[in-house]
């Protein structure tokens, strides 16, 4: 008789249930209520013919099968190149690798100049830093893709822990000859003509400008949309409009023969570094909030 074959949500709770060794939690990271997520689990014993959790304590507590059955699912979703990475790192000699993820609103400025201070610090440490969208930063923490991650987003998440490494404010990036450019501070009722090159509402930067034109009792009209702020940047120096951006991703802009003039009575932006709450959280993740922080306040961007 054939075995039955395996669902991938059945294979998705198991995950989660694993990495955070609780059905509340886990119930809270899926959007699906306790009972239903019991139910899920249950039915995936039945058809594998094993138990994979028992009650202890009052704590849940994963079986052998379930401990051997976790190691094959991470193998099967992509595990294999940290594998070959430690492999390559033992064989050299060193195996001292550090894997963080950044949005890019961190990653394109901030980040390189941190990175420049460990590189100097720990010339034998190899570094991988993964590029990630909003959407994907809860599951490359929770799933152990990464250390931590690097972003302007904040993380209403009990599964993860938070350091803020700098509060930043808007800035509005145009190029230097822009009849704006020799402003000290622009207002948002300011560009009413100008083409505007912004964020959706539903995004992080959409949110901050949003709350910003609030304030200013202005209604936001956006010429072009996008997404990332590196799209946004690469507008503005082709002279499409002007864009608000957050004055992380602003630094160094003069070398693009753009400047960065502070948004009036801004809202705050806090740059955070997060990781999970239930994995190890090792010395290279604190060795980098220290350096994103000197970063940020050499730049006057303080978390104060």
């Amino acid at each position: 008789m054939a075995r039955p074959l395996l669902k991938q949500r059945q294979i998705e709770v198991f995950r989660v249930v694993m990495a955070t060794g609780s059905l509340t939690s886990a119930s809270q990271q899926l959007g699906v209520s306790q009972p239903s997520l019991s139910m899920t689990v249950r039915r995936f014993e039945d058809e594998i013919g094993a138990r994979l959790f028992e009650r202890i304590g009052g704590r849940l507590v994963p079986t052998e099968e379930a401990k051997l059955i976790l190691v094959e699912v991470e193998r099967v979703y992509g595990q294999f190149d940290r594998l070959s990475e430690a492999i390559h790192s033992i064989a050299t000699g060193d195996s001292s690798v550090f894997r963080f993820g950044t949005t890019p609103s961190i990653g394109m400025r901030l980040v390189p100049k941190a990175l420049k201070i460990l590189r100097e610090r720990y010339s034998s440490r190899t570094f991988h830093c993964d590029f990630l969208s909003q959407k994907d930063i809860r599951d490359y923490l929770l799933f152990g893709q990464g250390s931590c991650v690097t972003t302007i987003a904040e993380a209403n998440d009990p599964t993860l822990e938070t350091a803020v490494i700098g509060r930043g404010k808007l800035v509005c990036l145009m190029p230097r000859t822009h009849p704006l450019a020799h402003h000290s501070a622009i207002s948002p009722r300011m560009l009413g003509d100008e083409v505007l090159i912004s964020f959706g509402s539903d995004t992080p930067h959409g949110r901050y400008i949003d709350a910003t034109y609030a304030r200013a009792g202005v209604s936001r009209k956006t010429d072009v949309f996008v997404h990332f702020v590196e799209a946004a940047i690469s507008f503005v120096y082709e002279n499409i409009g002007v864009s608000i951006i957050d004055e992380f991703s602003a630094m160094d802009c003069e070398r693009m023969e753009l400047v960065a003039v502070p948004v009036e009575n801004s809202v705050e932006i806090p740059a955070y570094v997060h990781w999970c709450r239930f994995r190890p959280r090792p010395k290279a993740t604190d060795e980098l909030v220290q350096a994103l922080t000197g970063v940020a306040r050499s730049r006057g961007i303080g978390t104060a």
